[in-house]
């Protein structure tokens, strides 16, 4: 309070030293007393008009700057997370690529191999099944020649039998002494 009373009684001096040396026209200090009260009632009520006004004016201001600030710096926070996982990420690539190539070579020897050993396993069980097949077929078509053989045979014979009596009496002899 001090303080402004000191700037406050300076002024008034420099200002009575200013009147003073005007045109001629002298006057006190006591003559600059009525307008200085009129500006520090003036001064005064705006102070206490426009404190709380202000004091909350400042006081979002602050919370604003305050929440802004928060803001910035956990998104700073995250930029950095992010950043530091795609640097890791990026560091990890070549090798990642290594890896990915190396397990696409063991991949593609390990699909070779199986295809190699499943073509052969198809082939040894086609032959398998194509000579089951041939076997099957020649035992059938010797059944049927066989057959057909005993059949001609048969029927030569009854036609032997029929065209010949010797025979025919001899037949009848040899059926009679089998039952």
């Amino acid at each position: 309070m001090r303080f402004w009373t000191a700037y406050a009684v300076v002024a008034l001096g420099l200002v009575t030293k200013a009147w003073g040396a005007g045109d001629g026209h002298h006057g006190s200090v006591t003559d600059l007393f009525a307008p200085f009260v009129n500006v520090a009632i003036l001064v005064g009520f705006l102070v206490w008009k426009l404190k709380n006004p202000m004091k909350k004016h400042f006081d979002a201001k602050s919370v604003e700057v305050a929440n802004t600030l928060e803001r910035a710096s956990l998104k700073s926070k995250e930029a950095q997370i992010l950043l530091e996982n795609e640097e890791r990420k990026l560091a990890n690539l070549t090798k990642e690529i290594k890896t990915i190539t190396q397990q696409s070579e063991s991949d593609v020897v390990s699909f070779e191999k199986n295809l190699s050993r499943d073509v052969e396993e198809k082939s040894h069980k086609l032959k398998t099944d194509a000579d089951s097949k041939i076997r099957a077929d020649k035992k059938s078509m010797l059944d049927e020649l066989n057959s057909e053989l005993i059949n001609q045979v048969i029927n030569k014979t009854k036609t032997t039998i029929k065209t010949n009596k010797d025979y025919q009496s001899k037949v009848s002899t040899k059926l009679l002494q089998g039952l």
